[in-house]
This record gives C-alpha cells, sequence and structure tokens, in this order.
C-alpha cells in the first residue's frame, strides 16, 4: 500500500512538495485554512533567484543596524518597538554573519540554488507552465562604475561558486533593454535567472496539476499534529478532526513554528516582511528581470505590459500593522530606471515571508518525531527553492537514494 502523506500549507513550497510526493506514487492530502497560494505565495516577485547564494546576514552587518532602526523606508527596516522580541533572532543573524560562517552558509545555499531550473523544469513541464516560464536572465543595475566596484566581491565568490555572470556597459544594457534611464551605467547579467509572469497563477497551476494527478485538497484549520506510540499518526482540524496519515510535512511558511513548538523543537522563525506594488496597466514592455542594486528592489514584467514592484525587508512581527509608504515609495524609485508610467488599477500588498536568522531554509525530519517534516524559512527564496524543497522531502520521505547531502538544512540544527 502506498505511504500517505498530509502536507500542511498550500502555499508554494507546499504545492510542490505535495505534487511531487504524489508524481512519487504517494497518497497525498494538502490541507490549508485558506484558498491555495493565498498568502505569501500570492504577492511574490516571481524570480528563481539562482545567483542569490550569499546570506543576508552579511560580514559587517552589526554596523548597520542603527540604520536599520531609524530609517523606516530603507531597504531593510527594523521597527524599534519590536526589538525586544526580535533581539534573540537578531542576536543569530549577527553571529551567522562571521566570515567563515558566511563561507559555509554560501556554500549551503548555493548547492540549492544550483539545481534550482533541473528541479522544476519536469514540474513546470507536467503543469503545462512552460509558457509562462521566462527564461531570460536578469539586470542587476549600478548608477556607476564606482557602484558595481562596491559589489564585486559579492560578485567574485558567486562566480568562484559556479554562478555564471557577465557586466555591460551602458551601451550594452542600452542595447539589450532600451527602456531603462541613462542614470544606470553599468549592469551584470545572470543567464540562468528566470521569472515567472504571474506568481499566482504559476502557483495555482502547480496545485492544478497536483488536483490532475490525483491529490487531494482540503480547505480546514489544522491544530495539531497527532501522535501515538512515539511516532506522528496525521494531524487534528478544526472541521474534520483527526486525519490519519503516515507522514506529516509543515509547510506552513512563518506559521510553522507553532508546529515545531508542539514538538519541543526550535526553530527561530521570524517574518521577513516584504511589500509590493502591481502595476497591471503600466504599458511599460520590458523584457528582462530587474533589480536595483542600491535600493534593494526589483521590477518583474508582467503580462501585457504589467510591472509588479517588490523588495526592501521589514522586520517586524507578523501581526504589525503594514507600513503601506514602503510599497508607495517603490514607484517612484521605479520611474527612475523605467521611465514614467501609468498607475491605473494599482494594487498594493504585503506578505510575511518565513525568516531564519541564517538565510538556509528548514528541509528534513523533525528530531524525535518520527513521520513528522518541517519545509520553512525559505525567506524571500520561497519561490525559487519550492521544487527543490519538494525534491529533497521525497527523497527522504520515499527512502529513495539522496541526490545531494541534506544534512545542513535539517531541524535540529538550532
Amino acid at each position: 500500500m502506498s505511504k500517505h502523506v498530509i502536507v500542511v500549507g498550500a502555499g508554494v513550497v507546499g504545492i510542490a512538495t505535495a505534487l511531487q510526493l504524489r508524481l512519487a506514487g504517494c497518497r497525498v492530502t494538502l490541507l490549508d485554512r485558506g484558498e491555495p497560494a493565498m498568502e505569501t505565495s500570492y504577492g511574490n516577485a516571481g524570480a528563481f533567484a539562482v545567483s542569490d547564494i550569499i546570506p543576508l546576514a552579511e560580514p559587517g552587518v552589526l554596523r548597520k543596524v542603527p540604520g536599520w532602526m531609524f530609517d523606516p523606508l530603507g531597504p531593510l527596516a527594523l521597527r524599534w518597538r519590536y526589538l525586544p522580541s526580535l533581539t534573540p533572532w537578531l542576536l543569530r543573524f549577527l553571529a551567522a554573519s562571521r566570515p567563515r560562517k558566511v563561507a559555509e552558509l554560501t556554500t549551503q545555499l548555493n548547492a540549492l540554488l544550483s539545481r534550482v531550473n533541473a528541479d522544476y523544469a519536469p514540474l513546470i513541464a507536467r503543469a503545462g507552465l512552460e509558457p509562462m516560464w521566462r527564461r531570460h536572465g536578469n539586470l542587476t543595475l549600478y548608477r556607476s562604475e564606482a557602484e558595481f566596484r562596491a559589489a564585486t566581491g559579492a560578485w567574485h565568490s558567486k562566480r568562484l561558486h559556479g554562478v555564471e555572470w557577465r557586466k555591460l556597459a551602458r551601451a550594452e544594457l542600452a542595447a539589450l533593454a532600451p527602456q531603462i534611464a541613462d542614470e544606470w551605467q553599468v549592469a551584470v547579467q545572470v543567464p540562468q535567472w528566470s521569472h515567472v509572469d504571474d506568481p499566482y497563477l504559476f502557483s495555482r497551476g502547480l496545485f492544478d496539476a497536483f488536483i490532475r494527478e490525483g491529490g487531494r485538497f482540503i480547505r480546514d484549520e489544522v491544530l495539531a499534529t497527532a501522535a501515538s506510540v512515539g511516532r506522528i499518526v496525521g494531524v487534528d482540524t478544526d472541521g474534520n478532526g483527526r486525519l490519519p496519515a503516515d507522514t506529516v510535512v509543515i509547510a506552513c511558511g512563518v506559521w510553522s513554528d507553532r508546529f515545531a513548538r508542539q514538538q519541543r523543537c526550535r526553530l527561530p522563525l521570524e517574518s521577513e516582511r516584504g511589500y509590493h506594488v502591481t502595476l497591471p496597466h503600466a504599458g511599460v514592455a520590458l523584457h528582462h528581470f530587474i533589480q536595483c542594486a542600491s535600493e534593494s528592489f526589483v521590477i518583474l514584467p508582467m503580462a501585457n505590459g504589467g510591472l509588479r514592484l517588490a523588495g526592501t525587508v521589514e522586520l517586524a512581527h507578523r501581526d504589525a500593522p503594514p507600513n503601506w509608504q514602503r510599497a508607495h515609495i517603490l514607484i517612484e524609485r521605479a520611474r527612475r530606471i523605467v521611465g514614467d508610467f501609468s498607475t491605473e488599477g494599482m494594487s498594493v500588498w504585503m506578505g510575511n515571508r518565513p525568516s531564519l536568522p541564517d538565510t538556509i531554509p528548514v528541509i528534513g525530519p523533525a528530531p524525535d518525531s518520527p513521520g513528522l517534516y518541517f519545509a520553512t524559512g525559505h525567506g524571500h527564496l520561497g519561490l525559487t527553492l519550492a521544487a527543490t524543497t519538494g525534491a529533497l522531502l521525497t527523497e527522504q520521505i520515499c527512502a529513495l537514494a539522496p541526490s545531494m547531502d541534506a544534512s545542513a538544512y535539517r531541524p535540529d540544527r538550532f
């Protein structure tokens, strides 16, 4: 009899994991209190960010903390009123910024990101989503040669880890992306970077494939995991009572910590809050995904000349009220890159990205709880790493030959 797996959380990580488990022959039930892909996965920036191998906690980050606290509209902001509750996470974040630790974490993150396209390709083909997958590379913009030189250490590290990139002078940039304003003199292109037109429709496409393949979805709130004789045997839900399973995967993003606490497993999850502005009628025909290096935001080309402006990081409690100024400031910043555009039909959004202080996601079995697995802590790389996360968990749950050493991503590392 095939193994029955319950996946809790129907964001893109849970959906991709459920789909791969189903394709491997498991009976799979996907559970969420809301509709699939309507939380954090709804509003992400749509990128497969394969070159983002350097963790957020870079060397020298300590001297930046005061600026985060006193600039609420900066690329990374920290709401000071939440500092007491965030302090344990911040101390771990600072510990992760030691040069030797950053080198170790970069290697671990690169091991995941280097296989993203290979892991996604069969899922995208199975779901019929190839037309939505734009494999054009990206452009990271710099105002000057000096600004680029300040980033060369990071780019050199990426090249040493196998990330291919090329520097573009102003003339090359103008030929490749004539919409980019003259202010931007240098760019870096990563050919393996890709994006999808609409992250929500992409995630729903994977979900639809899961249902077509015989997966089951139940909209209900999971209250707790259920255990018997020392192992997990299912979940207790609000509306359907106890649902039995051989294995349970927790993929609830920032809300996964509730289930970790039930098992006395320490997961230092906090919200890395991200904002976006979607401009469906912007009228800008961009071809490439754009990153603004100095201001830490991105521009996603959407269908029919639409744009999504996204990015920046705000560290605050997951239930803190949004600071919508962080979304609106992206509009003027984007106009300095691509010129004027229409804001007709504009919408703003904020989501809670699940962040661990070392930037490395949790993918693997819970300690001392046989039958329980976690898939969370992906930060801004949830869409990017969804297929890879699902591939690794499928290997572990189905006892398949491991494609890599996944011990660095285990929940018990904290």
